[in-house]
């Protein structure tokens, strides 16, 4: 291919680097809206400009079609992407998409594959010849039908995208009209040379000035977007999310006027926007002018408060922001007041539920307290006088006598018992479970509990191991705690278990010295992972069948974990349904005192 060089060439190339520029500076700012399409508009007129150098370059007949052809490629895709752009830029909600894309893509691929195929029906240029009689050759063409189908698409593609600017630049607030008023602008210049340019008054111009004023129109629009940073979004970006808020906004100018709201700040002052726009904060607010007085030169801020009107007091939370320009200079600043007047009411409300079910707490526990007192109190005379009865029937030999007053006594132990538990729990939730520390052995609160519990791992023909390692000696802790802790637990291991075994195995904690470890294990009915997780709350049983069949109250599980925590430790289980189940009791062997909050706070633990 031979090549001329021509002074035509020298503009058009400085367009081609200076589009690649304004390419680069889009897709380093494509998170605004409408910058992902202004980047391939822009990458379409470079290929534009790129092969026309080629073609004005080129001397040959063949070498100017060919260039003339591949430089189509920018030509049909610039006019659409321009459409992208005025829709994204216009309606930031709305990407686009593939799906989108395509029904505006089949025209310009159908030109292409007419302009492959022209040879064969010059149905887009009916007649090329290479003129050579000035002093640079150039292409002369007669243009065919669907030439002029193209330009008529193309022009419909730029009008769209021109009318969607001129209706947000009408519906825009004024403070942002002038960003993208510079957007509208540009939008003429392709429009205007490149109906010069095919009309016969440009007959004799023999270079096609249109890719350089596609390039002049993309230079104008990045600087709309991009020169502008009021709030480094999109004017129309900005109509479209800030109406939509909850939020008042007001932007107020360096001279303290009003110069642009949301309908939500209408709402709030209850003005139309002719009272409000280009007036000062201090008509604006005439209503509260100590709110101006107080954040009149405030440029930042962060703030609750409360404002009055009509009698009526409502709670917002202010935030003052500034607003610079693209040179760091103050250009205004940003208000946000955001009712929370409701959030407010919700959170004394929750405050208020909160204190009552408190107050309800504390009252359960007083009157468990009190009850479990009064109760306990009949009881225990019941109970001394039907053991002393029993003595004293034995002389009357009436067999029935002592066989009824022992079902008196055991019922009568029984429900004592339960008290017991109840006064237990009501104690721990109130937290008032005292300790009473000092030192003592191991081995005889073992001992003692074996005692209390043997009869009802005989009941059930169960066989209980106990094993205390060599190195164990001394505790110093709540003795009687210790004990109630391994009879609750060891208790129930008999309660349900029969005909299996049961072990209490007691040793130092191998993870810290300074710990003993309790581990009960029985060959019991086992619970499920969702029994075990619930197993340490008050009244809680594995299943309502067991309440029947064996009775109790669901306390004694609960009360042993609250007494565990109470003197620093702990207590986990391992079970499986049908396959036994194994208690962890770790204590310290040194329990601490405990104030009063410590108390409360280990007694009432998030389970």
């Amino acid at each position: 291919m031979t090549w001329q060089y021509t002074p035509y060439i020298i503009p058009i190339v400085i367009s081609t680097l200076i589009s690649l520029a304004v390419t680069v500076l889009a897709w380093q700012r494509r998170h605004v809206p409408g910058a992902t399409p202004l980047v391939f508009m822009m990458l379409s007129i470079s290929e534009w400009l790129l092969f026309y150098i080629l073609e004005v370059g080129s001397t040959t007949l063949a070498g100017n079609l060919f260039w003339a052809n591949v430089t189509y490629i920018g030509i049909v895709a610039a006019p659409v992407c321009w459409l992208f752009f005025a829709l994204e830029y216009t309606k930031p909600s709305k990407k686009i998409t593939w799906r989108t894309a395509v029904p505006f893509l089949i025209e310009p691929v159908i030109i292409l594959l007419v302009m492959i195929t022209d040879n064969f029906h010059h149905l887009f240029r009916q007649e090329v010849m290479l003129n050579t009689s000035g002093p640079y050759a150039y292409l002369a063409i007669v243009r065919g039908p669907l030439f002029w189908v193209h330009v008529a698409y193309s022009y419909g593609l730029m009008a769209y995208g021109t009318y969607l600017l001129i209706r947000a630049y009408i519906y825009t607030s004024s403070l942002y009209r002038a960003q993208i008023g510079i957007s509208v602008l540009g939008a003429f210049i392709p429009w205007i040379v490149n109906a010069l340019y095919i009309s016969p008054l440009a007959a004799m111009i023999t270079i096609d000035p249109t890719p350089i004023a596609f390039m002049a129109t993309g230079l104008v629009v990045a600087w709309g977007m991009f020169g502008y940073r009021l709030m480094d979004i999109s004017p129309v970006a900005r109509n479209w999310v800030v109406e939509q808020m909850d939020d008042g906004m007001f932007v107020v100018d360096n001279l303290y006027r009003v110069v642009d709201v949301n309908e939500a700040a209408k709402t709030l002052l209850r003005k139309p926007a002719n009272q409000i726009i280009g007036l000062p904060v201090e008509t604006v607010f005439e209503d509260w002018s100590d709110l101006v007085i107080t954040y009149r030169d405030v440029e930042r801020a962060n703030t609750d408060l409360h404002l009055s009107r009509g009698g009526q007091t409502r709670h917002f939370n202010l935030s003052i922001s500034p607003l610079y320009d693209n040179q760091q200079r103050l250009n205004g600043r940003l208000l946000m007041l955001r009712d929370t007047t409701e959030q407010r009411q919700v959170e004394a409300a929750l405050r208020d539920a909160k204190d009552a079910a408190e107050a309800a707490n504390r009252a359960k526990s007083t009157f468990l307290a009190n009850m479990s007192h009064e109760l306990r109190t009949p009881l225990t005379a019941i109970i001394g006088y039907s053991e002393l009865l029993q003595e004293q029937a034995a002389s009357f030999n009436n067999e029935h006598i002592p066989e009824r007053l022992e079902r008196i006594n055991t019922s009568a132990d029984h429900l004592l018992n339960i008290i017991n538990d109840l006064l237990d729990l009501s104690k721990v939730e109130a937290g008032q479970m005292k300790l009473n520390l000092h030192p003592f052995t191991i081995a005889s609160v073992v001992e003692s509990v074996q005692v209390v519990v043997q009869p009802t791992v005989e009941q059930n023909q169960n066989n209980l191991t106990i094993h205390l390692a060599e190195d164990i000696s001394t505790m110093h802790a709540d003795e009687a705690k210790v004990r109630q802790i391994l009879l609750n637990i060891l208790h129930n291991a008999a309660k349900f278990t029969e005909n299996g075994q049961i072990s209490l195995d007691v040793r130092h904690n191998p993870e810290e010295p300074s710990q003993i470890l309790f581990t009960i294990q029985d060959s019991g009915i086992g619970m499920t992972q969702e029994q075990v997780d619930q197993l340490f709350q008050p009244f809680f049983q594995a299943d309502v069948s067991t309440t029947r069949r064996y009775g109790g109250t669901g306390l004694g599980v609960a009360i042993s974990y609250h007494l565990c925590k109470l003197m620093q430790g702990d207590v986990t289980v391992k079970s499986r349904l049908g396959n036994g189940s194994s208690f962890t009791i770790c204590l310290p062997t040194v329990v601490q005192e405990a104030n009063s909050a410590q108390i409360a706070e280990r007694t009432n633990p998030a389970i």
